[in-house]
């Protein structure tokens, strides 16, 4: 699931084109109808994911700005900031979706659906079926 998630695909099938746009993530999943958002406030995780990616960054930004500064005490620090700067405003931008559905694959793992969330999936893929043809 984790994989799937990483890959920016559904965590329960691995279907595609969930996203309407890089940002905007479809309600459901729409090979399988599982619902994303099984409750408000879901993706609070997804934006700790975000701002880990980003902190990991950052710091490997900052540990080459101490080895920089340990071999050379008189060497600039503008081009570290420049690269912090920028490694601040890009990867949260670019790793937002990834995010998402990666956090949907941690908590599918953790809360597996249950029978009326199996059932209403179901119900959203048939749904979807009759429009596609309709």
């Amino acid at each position: 699931m984790l994989w799937r998630g990483m890959r920016k695909r559904c965590p329960r099938c691995g279907g595609r084109r969930l996203f309407d746009g890089w940002y905007h993530m479809k309600p459901r999943c729409p090979t399988c109808g599982v619902k994303f958002e099984r409750e408000s406030g879901f993706f609070l995780g997804a934006y700790l994911i975000n701002y880990g990616i980003t902190a990991l960054c950052l710091g490997a930004v900052m540990v080459a700005l101490i080895v920089r500064l340990a071999t050379d005490a008189q060497g600039s620090i503008i081009p570290f900031l420049v690269a912090g700067g920028s490694v601040a405003v890009i990867v949260p931008l670019v790793s937002y979706p990834f995010g998402k559905t990666v956090w949907a694959a941690i908590d599918l793992v953790m809360r597996p659906l249950d029978a009326a969330e199996e059932a209403e999936a179901l119900l959203a893929r048939q749904d979807a079926g009759r429009r596609d043809s309709g």
